[in-house]
């Protein structure tokens, strides 16, 4: 459960008192580096963001752009290879200095001490791990382009694979059709092979960003066990750079068309034929709530499955299966992979029973590494129907903001993804109440 700490008062209102919990202590922030604007697809807008826990006056942006087939190539000019950052830790810089660059499809800022010496980028098809490894922290997106589907799933979003050819995983035929591919009204993510004149296919989505090290964790809400033998669940990170073996780490859920197998998934490190890099495991029958997951470090990958939701210390009872990777030198490492999800069959055969396959995957959640900095009001004010502030939180954590007018009676009243060091919340209750008092719950 989420955990309560102190408590700061920010004075009275006409209207309410506002309260903001402090959910664990304060510590010494992460640097990192967020894309706050990134241009659209065949404009020659600047791309801009923010650093974080860093000296801006002794650091600097490297950025990358990928124009297929053309490759990476350094911005904005391989004479000004480096992007200033403003004392306010903003920076922007221009990455369509050539007619092609409007084209390019993936972004990568990388923030770096400011003697950072690379060679320039010519049209490499991948940033070297070296350029990676000198990287104090990194942001690396993909742009939506006219010719990709997108779909919004538990506050990101994602690409919808789709090939008229089959490709791998299997080879298979994937769809980017709505039928294949969808969100419903409780925002959960439906994956579907379906049968369309005579041809099987398949369904994958993929991040548009990278994550790096952290907690990566998949609520699934459809019975692993019933899974058809030849159907397999993947839920991966994947690099189309072959360094680190693609950069690969993998829970599986699939009995690879053995049906009398009596384990269904397995986590994996790639390479998988490694010995200690893949354990079976069984989820077993009538779970139709499981969460798989690993929190990745430099040096070490941790397992787990959860019978139900994730909760942070979970009773020996609920732990389906665990292992803990830490393999010296064998560790993958961060670089510009994705999060994947995907529903494909073995090899391209179908079905046992030649019907089409549905699965259901409440949520993915990617929580970074360490103890959350303290939630701090930044600003309050009354808006239109209610009240609303600002609140200074940490990039990619989740907050539950909840409100009560006795300090005793929390009620909840939104959870937000940080998406950018400030979010805004509003409260259209507000009106009602001769006095309103607020908090911020940082999520495990």
């Amino acid at each position: 459960m989420p955990r309560q700490f102190g408590f700061a008062n920010f004075g009275w209102l006409p209207t309410a008192a506002l309260f903001i919990a402090l959910c664990v202590p304060g510590g010494q922030a992460t640097p990192s580096i967020i894309i706050t604007n990134l241009p659209a697809f065949g404009t020659t807008n600047y791309v801009a963001g923010v650093v974080l826990g860093v000296d801006p006056a002794a650091c600097a942006v490297a950025l990358f752009i990928n124009v297929p087939p053309w490759g990476w190539w350094s911005k904005p000019f391989c004479a000004q290879p480096l992007t200033t950052i403003r004392p306010d830790g903003s920076w922007s810089a221009n990455i369509a200095t050539y007619i092609s660059d409007t084209n390019a499809t993936r972004i990568a800022a990388l923030l770096v001490s400011t003697n950072y010496n690379q060679p320039c980028v010519l049209g490499d098809q991948n940033l070297s791990t070296n350029i990676y490894s000198q990287a104090l922290a990194s942001a690396i997106v993909t742009r939506p382009s006219p010719v990709v589907r997108w779909i919004h799933f538990s506050g990101y979003d994602w690409w919808v694979k789709e090939y008229f050819t089959p490709v791998g995983p299997g080879p298979n035929y994937f769809s980017g059709s709505v039928s294949n591919v969808w969100t419903d009204d409780a925002g959960r993510l439906h994956l579907r092979i379906s049968n369309r004149s005579n041809q099987w296919q398949c369904a994958e989505v993929a991040t548009g960003r990278t994550f790096g090290y952290g907690n990566y964790r998949f609520e699934l809400d459809s019975e692993v066990n019933s899974i058809d033998s030849n159907v397999v669940l993947g839920l991966f990170t994947w690099s189309d750079d072959p360094a680190w073996a693609y950069r690969q780490i993998d829970i599986e859920c699939s009995r690879w068309s053995i049906p009398a197998d009596v384990n269904n998934s397995q986590f994996v490190v790639s390479p998988y034929y490694l010995n200690g890099h893949l354990m079976r495991y069984r989820t077993a029958p009538g779970i139709t709530n499981s969460t798989h997951l690993w929190t990745w470090e430099s040096n070490q990958i941790a397992f787990q499955c959860q019978a139900g939701g994730y909760v942070t210390n979970p009773s020996p009872a609920n732990i389906i299966a665990s292992m803990t990777f830490t393999k010296a030198g064998e560790v993958l490492q961060t670089g510009d992979e994705q999060v994947r999800i995907n529903l494909y069959l073995v090899n391209g055969i179908p079905p046992t029973d030649n019907k089409e396959v549905e699965f259901v995957i409440k949520s993915f959640q990617f929580v970074p590494l360490g103890s959350p900095q303290p939630a701090m009001l930044a600003s309050v004010g009354k808006s239109t129907g209610g009240f609303q502030f600002v609140v200074n939180g940490e990039f990619d954590r989740r907050y539950q903001v909840q409100a009560t007018t006795d300090l005793v009676a929390w009620q909840p009243l939104d959870t937000i993804l940080a998406t950018n060091p400030n979010f805004s919340v509003q409260d259209t209750n507000a009106p009602g109440f001769d006095q309103r008092f607020y908090r911020t719950v940082t999520a495990p």
